[in-house]
């Protein structure tokens, strides 16, 4: 059986208003409110088991989770069917940091873009970095507590104007125990980096605010969908291998789409996977994204996107983050995991590549150390 990845929304609100997200961009259309229910996400794993290999189930996609008051059980639901669990917040609120700890999932992402509130706060839009900090602490302390296995990380947004934060957060997040993944932020939704690409013309335009988060972005958005384009044959794991569903089981035409009133496919109880996948293959927006080389841009599905990226930045910034080590890591890590791929393929598990990925981060950091020099 194909393996598939599913992103659900549990509940359909989030407390900030980022202006990279659709929360923070889209003004005239919201995402339904309401939380999934256990028994809709029990069944939904049930189907999901009988006619694909689950790959792992976030348990998010363009809303937070912690605001849903029943995540410890929906976590417990997933992790006691054999399936991985994963979580996204950008932690400004911390429900029962023990009871999430003690249902054990298998990662834990923290969303940031600073480690002040003057740098965080223009990215984060209604957030308050030192409740998530204060948070931060508290999740460790239950981790420990819970003698959890999760994996708990930081995910930096790098934009131009937040670079000389990204190592005080790296230091804080190490101290905690967490691990650090830094990524070039990019603009969403798709319907708007479609937009930018047409011209403007659609029902989506983009707004003053939303030029100005594009001026912020490290990685520019013009060369990046140019050198997406020239990669627009690639597959597309969005479409192909990856199911994303709200909290009624509705699901998406892609996890990169926000309008649910327009791109709602059908109720996933209702369908079978090949429906799914031929609705997806037909649909228009598909075919434009792809077209436009969408669908490699937002899953950085080109590495010259890296190279763009730091060439973009300040010089001093790019000194400052070791970009030129990082990026030849990277290469190597590409290449370990082309080997990966060809030797391993369809026997290694996802799970297992994590594993060997945190395995492959631990080395780094080792080898970052050893070779900065001492005060």
């Amino acid at each position: 059986m194909k393996r598939f990845a599913f992103d659900i929304d549990v509940t359909g609100s989030c407390n900030l208003r980022c202006p990279s997200c659709p929360q923070g961009n889209v003004r005239d259309y919201r995402l339904d409110q309401g939380f999934m229910e256990p028994e809709l996400l029990a069944r939904i794993i049930r189907k999901a088991g009988s006619e694909c290999r689950i790959a792992g189930i976030g348990l998010f996609n363009w809303a937070e989770p912690m605001l849903h008051p029943g995540l410890p059980e929906l976590v417990r639901i997933v992790q006691n069917a054999g399936v991985s669990c994963y979580l996204s917040s950008n932690l400004n609120i911390m429900r029962n940091a023990d009871a999430v700890m003690a249902a054990d999932p298998f990662s834990f992402r923290i969303s940031a873009s600073g480690f002040t509130q003057e740098v965080y706060g223009r990215t984060h839009r209604g957030g308050d970095i030192e409740r998530v900090k204060k948070h931060m602490v508290e999740l460790a302390e239950a981790k420990k507590r819970n003698k959890a296995s999760t994996r708990i990380y930081v995910y930096y947004h790098r934009y131009k104007h937040n670079l000389k934060e990204e190592p005080l957060m790296r230091e804080f997040a190490a101290g905690l125990g967490f691990g650090f993944q830094p990524v070039w932020a990019l603009m969403f939704p798709v319907e708007k980096v479609l937009c930018y690409a047409d011209g403007d013309n659609n029902e989506f335009p983009l707004t003053g605010e939303d030029r100005q988060l594009i001026d912020s972005l490290a990685l520019p958005l013009k060369k990046a969908l140019e050198t997406s384009r020239r990669r627009r044959e690639r597959t597309c794991s969005l479409r192909d291998s990856q199911i994303s569903m709200d909290f009624r089981g509705n699901v998406q035409l892609c996890c990169g789409i926000y309008h649910a009133g327009k791109f709602t496919l059908g109720n996933y109880l209702d369908m079978s996977l090949d429906e799914i996948r031929k609705l997806r293959e037909g649909h228009s927006l598909c075919g434009r994204c792809m077209r436009h080389g969408a669908h490699v841009y937002v899953t950085y599905g080109a590495h010259e996107l890296e190279e763009i990226a730091a060439a973009n930045i300040d010089p001093e910034d790019a000194e400052l983050l070791d970009l030129s080590y990082e990026l030849a890591q990277k290469r190597l890590r590409r290449r370990l995991e082309e080997v990966y791929r060809r030797v391993f393929a369809g026997i290694i598990t996802t799970e297992q590549k994590a594993a060997l990925g945190s395995v492959f981060d631990r080395l780094q950091r080792i080898v970052g150390r050893l070779k900065r020099p001492r005060p």
